[in-house]
């Protein structure tokens, strides 16, 4: 039994107690029966529709364990409510009946097999929900292994869906024991291992999957290039929100500014001052910024950020509270993802020197860029997610992922869709 500590006060909000071997046997048991449940297109509506009352019944308690166990403010626990909702409803416009062509050739799409789904704690309950949401539309049954740092909120929402969908159609395990994890991880019942998360992490999973599809959404050093053409004001607007959000603890979170050397001091002052109104501190205290999820999170922003400029004002004490850092050299971000609100903010020469660095990028799940850009300057930045002009990337009908080492496969809208998803080439005479 794994101890629950609340990044707001630092005291046990509750207990992982981890499932026995028994418990976890049955889980697996019960998929081959599961997707002969799923097999009907209405059933599979049904099911979807059944989560998505179970969510909005469940909206406020959920909310109040999301700011309690991983520190977002209620306003950031209530929009990951709405976000996962909505990967519910565009998952029920995209279910076929799946029916087979006419003639000698017919090409069905069939679901790709049970699905192995491992969660971050940064989105404890809409990182489950995005991967529900598309294996059951595609008719694939779904055992979800969350974070440890975010089981409470994943136990209160199974214990919402309860008995919205078959037995072993969606299920939860919970262990914390690596060599238990590497077992579910090989079990060839599952046919698609999908897992949001770090790189390093991803990267082990991958070598103990064997021949199952991966979908990896995997972290991100993600540049945000101002140049020439910019509206500072809404640029360091947007570069604050984007980092101070959920603490920084997003996937998608800008790494590193460069700034053409033009508009460097403009664009600094405007994203200091209003860096230094940033409020920061327990996410129930009324701040704009809660803490971090762990003090091992803590120590390792402390050593990355050393000798950064601190901003912001701590108005309710939390023992996880780190308040924003801005580093004028890239060095220790270049291939370390802060993943907390911890930022470099650098000049570049010009135009071509920052589309440069962002091209080069390996780790390379979102690159934005602030100013006149034109289909050249696109055409070698080869990232999951652009945002030009603005940071509002995501949505359930968009796809996200990653190129090189942010990860292979695509969720989110029919792309999402289809990592569940195979066929079968049937020949008629």
């Amino acid at each position: 039994m794994a101890e629950i500590l609340s990044p707001n006060t630092g005291a046990v909000i509750g207990y992982l107690t981890p499932d026995s071997s028994a418990q976890i046997g049955a889980r697996l048991d019960g998929l081959s029966g599961a997707m002969a449940d799923l097999a009907m297109a209405d059933e599979r509506r049904t099911i979807l529709s059944r989560v998505i009352e179970a969510l909005d019944r469940a909206r406020h308690p959920l909310g109040a364990i999301i700011v309690a166990e991983v520190g977002k403010t209620p306003a950031e626990a209530a929009d990951e409510v709405d976000y996962a909702i909505s990967f519910l409803r565009h998952a029920l416009t995209q279910i076929s009946d799946g029916l087979p062509g006419e003639g000698e050739r017919r090409l069905r799409v069939v679901p790709a097999g049970p699905v192995l789904a491992i969660t971050p704690y940064n989105d404890p309950l809409a990182g489950i929900v995005r991967k529900i949401a598309p294996a059951i539309a595609a008719g694939c049954p779904i055992i979800v292994k969350p974070s440890g740092l975010g089981h409470l909120t994943a136990r209160a929402l199974f214990d919402a869906l309860a008995g919205v969908a078959p037995v072993g159609a969606i299920a939860m395990v919970n262990h914390t024991d690596r060599d238990v994890l590497g077992r579910l991880i090989a079990d060839p019942r599952f046919r698609v291992l999908s897992f949001t998360g770090s790189t390093p992490t991803g990267l082990a999973i991958a070598a103990q999957a064997g021949l199952k599809r991966l979908v990896l959404e995997l972290g991100g050093n993600n540049p945000f290039l101002v140049l020439e053409g910019a509206d500072l004001d809404r640029a360091a607007a947007d570069a604050v929100a984007r980092k101070t959000r959920a603490a920084g603890q997003a996937c998608s979170a800008q790494n590193r500014i460069y700034v053409v050397a033009p508009l460097y001091k403009a664009f600094r002052d405007a994203f200091l001052d209003r860096l230094s109104a940033v409020t920061f501190g327990a996410s129930d205290g009324g701040v704009s910024m809660g803490p971090v999820r762990s003090v091992r999170d803590l120590d390792r922003l402390a050593a990355l950020g050393a000798g950064g400029q601190a901003f912001g004002t701590c108005t309710a004490p939390a023992p996880f509270a780190f308040g924003p850092v801005v580093l004028n050299d890239d060095t220790a971000l270049r291939h370390a993802e802060a993943f907390g609100p911890l930022i470099s903010v650098c000049p570049v020469p010009d135009r071509a020197a920052a589309l440069a660095l962002a091209a080069r990028e390996e780790q390379a799940l979102v690159c934005y860029i602030y100013g006149e850009v034109s289909p050249a300057d696109l055409a070698l930045l080869r990232f999951g997610s652009l945002g030009i002009n603005s940071t509002r990337i995501q949505g359930a009908e968009v796809s996200t992922g990653g190129f090189g080492t942010a990860g292979i496969g695509r969720e989110g809208g029919v792309w999402g869709l289809q990592e569940f998803q195979t066929t079968i080439n049937e020949r008629w005479g």
